[in-house]
């Protein structure tokens, strides 16, 4: 099961999500990765057809993930100071981010107060909410992982794991943020637990052999996969964590076991499938080898 980030119908410019980078203000730098951001005023960098910086406050909505709340645009005047225009009919757009969203720059509270607004606008207190109970710790890291954020999703599963160590999704989500990161002992000491105690829980094998399969024990790595694609009703599940031993096989240049994983695959997808393609490719490549 792939990571998915909740759908939402939003509206919004779409030069936000393919700005380009130009030569910024001396005091803009866009060197902020949206994740980091959180509860913070930031500025998009302009487009090569504006001379309009977009700006807004980016929270954390529980259910939509991160969020950015775009307040307006506005110029730089010849004395460096930030110049707002008038607020338009498109204020208080909200946009789910993203990977494809560009560096941002931090908007410091004197460039705040040229630009009028508070330091914690308030809209957000219908936002924001405690994040100290299990669900929603587990509920951050969850978004946090979704886009990339695998480092600062830690600190707060790590925080919700202290108080509930079995709650749902969150065995999970460590596993996934640690071998995200390429921590793989520690996904492995997470996950050895969790499987333990929820044995027929299919995700979690498949963080447990990808953890084991790049620590290149195969072995470990076969039997948890093995465990995981017997007890998965989904069909997209089991082709995931068989298409890594797929992979594996195919590096190693062992064609029996490929065979064997590559038959699997073919069993729980259509023929027109992206694993498919995959097997395909690996196939015609073992061939021109030969």
């Amino acid at each position: 099961m792939k990571k998915l980030i909740p759908f939402l119908i939003t509206f919004f410019v779409t030069s936000i999500g393919n700005s380009q980078n130009i030569t910024p203000a001396t005091q803009l730098k866009f060197e902020t990765i949206y994740y980091d951001a959180i509860y913070k005023w930031v500025a998009f960098p302009i487009v090569e057809v504006d001379s309009t910086y977009v700006y807004g406050y980016i929270y954390l909505d529980m259910q939509a993930g991160l969020t950015f709340n775009r307040e307006g645009v506005f110029q730089i005047d010849t004395n460096g100071k930030l110049e707002s225009s008038k607020k338009e009919p498109y204020n208080m757009v909200k946009v789910r981010l993203g990977n494809k969203t560009p560096n941002l720059a931090l908007l410091s509270p004197n460039q705040l107060k040229e630009l009028g607004v508070a330091p914690i606008p308030d809209w957000l207190k219908n936002y924001k909410k405690p994040i100290d109970d299990a669900e929603s710790l587990t509920r951050t890291g969850y978004h946090l992982n979704a886009v990339g954020g695998s480092k600062k999703a830690l600190e707060f599963l790590l925080k919700a794991y202290k108080k509930s160590p079995h709650h749902k999704g969150l065995e999970f989500e460590l596993g996934f943020a640690y071998n995200a990161l390429g921590q793989y002992e520690k996904a492995i000491e997470i996950l050895n637990k969790a499987t333990t105690n929820d044995p027929k829980n299919a995700l979690l094998y498949k963080e447990f052999g990808y953890a084991y399969l790049n620590l290149h024990k195969l072995p470990e790595a076969e039997a948890i996969y093995k465990r995981g694609v017997e007890i998965a009703a989904d069909k997209e599940l089991r082709c995931e964590m068989a298409i890594n031993m797929v992979n594996y096989y195919f590096i190693q240049k062992s064609k029996d076991k490929f065979n064997e994983w590559a038959n699997l695959v073919k069993q729980n997808t259509s023929p027109n499938s992206q694993y498919i393609k995959y097997i395909e490719y690996f196939e015609k490549e073992w061939e021109s080898k030969r």
